[in-house]
């Protein structure tokens, strides 16, 4: 029992005396799973939130155009709306018009009253009452602002008794919900000229004979409409192939999926670049949390062997041991990791919300807590420390106990390269030629530490480079509308991989304070002031973090480029010099923060405590 009691006060004076580590293997696994958590939910909770808008307006599943200039046959329009597995269906006319100001404008000319398919939703004035009355869907980044009252003049419609109309309403479709325009339909298929406005007029108010001339037709199926989804858009090629079948050929009619609304289409393709940035971060947190976890193990492990030397002495178990390291490191893993991914699904969409609702018409927000990239960063990071702590414990338990209780034997001193540079070596001070002989000779360390700090240049390079290439979609057909929303959140994964880089950082010179708390006590014996072992700590991680960021940059430019083909979209051409330079910055600032943050922690230590010897 009482070996019990002492073993598990063992455990808690290794938290206690081991807080910065524990601290920081905690802030870098939860920034790890916050930024993939908070990215893997942005897809199907903003889809929900988008495809809300498509179930409220009962908004048709395909849509087929005559490509006869009198429109569908009664015969044609029979065929469709008695097609099996229909739940509602409408044919309609719809016309693109010039105006008197040659601006350019559609018409759907319909029965507003019984339709059930995409009927736009008023959110001001009153539906049509009488002839020339339009509803004017809400403008838009292309399309013009229009308020109730203003009038318009069409001579080419007076056939339609329209050639003067006026709008009493503006509404929405889920149809036109971005924010950018929708193309003039031409014969010319070199026409570029977009839309200025669309108009609903009822046909209750145009001529009669307009009861047979359909241009369109509208079909919502039957079932589940899980909108943005790969089976909906496999079920719907499946009933286009169908219903092109049932007309006589791709000459009669063009048959459109949702795939093909440029709204939809926008969303789809939007949402789709999101979600492979939200698969490929993953991959760069868990490298980098996974490296920081194993040099923090390593350091702790090497600094407990006397209690593990004790603790074999004493007839403790090895596996009981081992659990003793295991629970440090998974506890520190493992609260970060889960109070990442809520703090991620939770407050990420929120703050980008903004963005997608400002290219589409959004829904309100649907909740998402299921984020698959958030937990493979966080089960792949524990699974990690579990495993690495457990191998690199039982490596020292083969040992004996009284090799592990003798603290291990400094490497022997070699002269490094730079020493032997004679004209170079002999005119730097003490201070300098300490600094490189403890960067050079601890390799291990230093290869560590630099890799560390590259894994972070290059998160934070990756991130400004969305930023240039989302700038740079401004001149992209299909972007255009998307390049300012993809700005914010290239944005968010900027600041959140320059908070990445300073946890990293912050941990790495904690470790190395804690590493050589004996040399800084000896130190001050010699009479350094805290701010000249400030300088002589932070000079080694200052240098280590500079280099390693310089040489990075080739690597971080490739894989950068690997990135983006991945994605699809942008070039490491497409980024600019700053991005360059303001991620080596980033580091540098980064370190200085450091050096002001762990000042106290240099001031506060003791001469006569740390240059006791180990008990």
């Amino acid at each position: 029992m009482v070996k019990k009691v002492t073993f598990t006060k063992g455990i808690f004076r290794t938290l206690f005396s081991h807080k910065g580590r524990f601290l920081g293997n905690f802030v870098v696994a939860l920034f790890s799973v916050l930024i993939t958590a908070g990215l893997g939910v942005l897809p199907d909770g903003f889809g929900g939130s988008y495809a809300k808008t498509f179930e409220k307006s009962n908004v048709p599943d395909i849509i087929l155009t005559s490509k006869n200039k009198t429109g569908f046959t009664p015969e044609e329009v029979q065929k469709v709306l008695t097609y099996p597995s229909l739940e509602s269906s409408e044919a309609i006319f719809s016309i693109d018009a010039e105006s008197a100001d040659s601006k350019f404008y559609r018409f759907y000319i319909r029965d507003l009253e019984k339709g059930v398919l995409d009927i736009p939703t008023l959110s001001e004035g009153v539906m049509p009452t009488a002839k020339g009355e339009v509803i004017a869907l809400e403008g838009n980044n292309v399309r013009d602002k229009l308020k109730i009252g203003d009038t318009f003049s069409f001579s080419s419609m007076s056939l339609f008794s329209l050639g003067e109309i006026k709008v009493t309403g503006i509404g929405s479709s889920p149809l036109y919900t971005h924010s950018g325009g929708n193309r003039y339909r031409s014969e010319d298929p070199n026409e570029k000229r977009e839309l200025s406005g669309v108009f609903y007029a009822d046909k209750r108010f145009v001529y009669s004979f307009l009861e047979n001339w359909r241009t369109d037709i509208y079909v919502r199926f039957k079932g589940e409409h899980a909108y943005l989804t790969k089976p909906y858009k496999e079920a719907m090629e499946t009933r286009k192939a169908e219903l092109i079948t049932l007309l006589g050929g791709e000459d009669k009619a063009a048959v459109l999926t949702l795939e093909e609304n440029e709204s939809y289409a926008l969303y789809s393709a939007y949402t789709d670049k999101i979600r492979m940035i939200g698969y490929i971060f993953p991959l760069f947190f868990f490298l980098l949390g996974a490296l920081v976890n194993s040099i923090t193990v390593n350091r702790l492990i090497q600094d407990e062997r006397l209690q593990i030397g004790s603790y074999v002495s004493i007839g403790e178990p090895k596996s009981r041991i081992v659990s003793k390291y295991t629970a440090f490191s998974l506890t520190s893993v493992g609260a970060g990791a889960v109070i990442g991914y809520f703090v991620g699904v939770f407050t990420l969409p929120p703050i980008v919300l903004p963005a997608y609702a400002s290219v589409f018409k959004m829904n309100g927000m649907v909740w998402d807590l299921f984020s698959e990239a958030g937990l493979f960063t966080a089960l792949f990071l524990m699974l990690f420390a579990l495993v690495f702590t457990a191998v690199t414990v039982w490596l020292y338990l083969r040992e004996t106990p009284a090799s592990l209780m003798r603290e291990k034997a400094p490497k022997p001193g070699k002269r490094i390269l730079l020493e032997r540079i004679g004209f170079i070596w002999k005119k730097l001070s003490f201070s300098v030629k300490s600094m490189f002989r403890n960067i050079f000779r601890l390799k291990k360390n230093f290869f560590l530490t630099s890799l560390s700090v590259m894994g972070s240049t290059l998160l934070v390079f990756i991130g400004f480079a969305l930023l240039n290439v989302s700038d740079a979609l401004k001149n992209d057909e299909l972007f255009s509308a998307v390049a300012s929303s993809m700005g914010l959140i290239s944005f968010t994964i900027v600041v959140l991989a320059m908070s990445m880089a300073v946890a990293v950082i912050y941990l790495l010179a904690n470790m190395n304070i804690e590493d050589r708390k004996r040399e800084i006590a000896t130190l001050k014996v010699l009479g350094y002031r805290d701010s000249q072992c400030n300088l002589y700590c932070f000079r080694e991680i200052l240098f280590i973090a500079i280099l390693a960021s310089l040489v990075s940059t080739p690597f971080n430019a490739f894989i950068t480029e690997v990135v983006f083909r991945y994605l699809g979209f942008g070039s490491i051409s497409d980024v600019a010099w700053w991005s360059y330079v303001s991620a080596f910055g980033v580091i540098v600032v980064a370190t200085f923060i450091v050096n002001l943050l762990l000042y106290h922690r240099i001031a506060k230590i003791d001469t006569t405590t740390s240059l006791q010897a180990a008990e």
